[in-house]
């Protein structure tokens, strides 16, 4: 039977699921979680008590976020983090009926579509050349995790964490199994900021890498001791955002264009749709959790492969 709670505020409720998922998430879930309840969800819902919380509020809550979520003023929010805020406020609200706390009201919600320009940077085959050149010249750890990034699709935090120990010389193979990444932990009256080496991302992201013979070689010129992370030699690893900061500068030294780090891993995969590669192994080369995630990414027909499409097609009236 239904039982009125008519004195819970949703930012006590919402705090007390988060409590209850911790034991049950990775920590840097956890992080992303407490991000977003305590940034964007308890300022605007948490002093409307549960039994008032309808699907209206929450649809026009996820309308401003997507208008004036940033806390900075500058904008709204993408379309990717609203949906991760909403899986939020879903499991909360579906922990509040199941326990009879409120009753149940829908939880399918219209998601604002991004007007921003999605388009991602691909290194040209020049720029590609040159990059590659320089490293070769000025061969050393951290160099050599930009040609293991840009020749394997690897994230920076798989970078990072990757240790020589993580290299089969004798079969020639990569083995992607960990990530570093710094967390930021909000609670009530703490803000924790912290570096985590995890398990990657998804399940797929754990994976093997075929590495060519000539690159093996390379990079047994330079390998250290077995425990030592490949991109600083030693047993003590580089953070993420410091090797940004390495990689923007060593960009003025190539001077190229400026572009993230994450446009080689970009460029990797787009290299192997351009070379025939089937779309299933290239999706597995870059951990990605399913296959539609690459053909959405990277799989983007040229002009004039849609016009050979077309004549094909119209060779009937010829």
């Amino acid at each position: 039977m239904f039982v009125k709670k008519n004195k819970i505020l949703y930012s006590d409720w919402i705090y007390e699921w988060l409590i209850d998922k911790k034991e049950y998430i990775k920590e840097s879930t956890y992080a992303n979680y407490s991000n977003s309840i305590f940034n964007h969800i308890i300022p605007k819902l948490g002093d409307v008590y549960i039994r008032d919380l309808n699907h209206k509020i929450i649809q026009d809550f996820l309308l401003y976020l997507y208008k004036n979520g940033r806390k900075d003023g500058t904008g709204g929010l993408s379309e990717k983090t609203i949906k991760d805020i909403t899986i939020i406020i879903k499991g909360s609200i579906k922990k509040a009926i199941n326990e009879e706390k409120i009753k149940y009201f829908e939880l399918s919600f219209i998601y604002p579509r991004d007007n921003k320009d999605s388009r991602i940077y691909i290194l040209s085959k020049y720029e590609q050349k040159k990059l590659t050149n320089y490293i070769l010249e000025n061969l050393n750890c951290r160099n050599i995790g930009l040609l293991i990034a840009l020749y394997s699709g690897l994230r920076i935090g798989e970078l990072c964490a990757l240790q020589w120990n993580n290299i089969d010389f004798k079969r020639s193979l990569l083995y992607v199994n960990k990530t570093i990444q710094r967390v930021y932990i909000k609670d009530k009256n703490s803000n924790i900021s912290k570096v985590i080496i995890t398990t990657p991302k998804t399940k797929n992201a754990n994976r093997e890498i075929p590495i060519n013979k000539d690159f093996l070689e390379l990079l047994k010129s330079i390998r250290t001791n077995s425990d030592d992370y490949i991109i600083t030699g030693t047993n003590k690893y580089l953070e993420p955002r410091t090797y940004r900061k390495y990689f923007t500068k060593l960009l003025k030294q190539v001077k190229i264009n400026q572009f993230n780090f994450h446009s080689l891993r970009h460029t990797f995969a787009t290299n192997c749709i351009s070379l025939g590669v089937d779309y299933k192994t290239v999706s597995e080369l870059l951990g990605h959790a399913n296959v539609n995630i690459t053909l959405n990414l990277y799989v983007h027909p040229r002009l004039s492969q849609k016009k050979k499409c077309i004549d094909m097609i119209c060779k009937v009236f010829q």
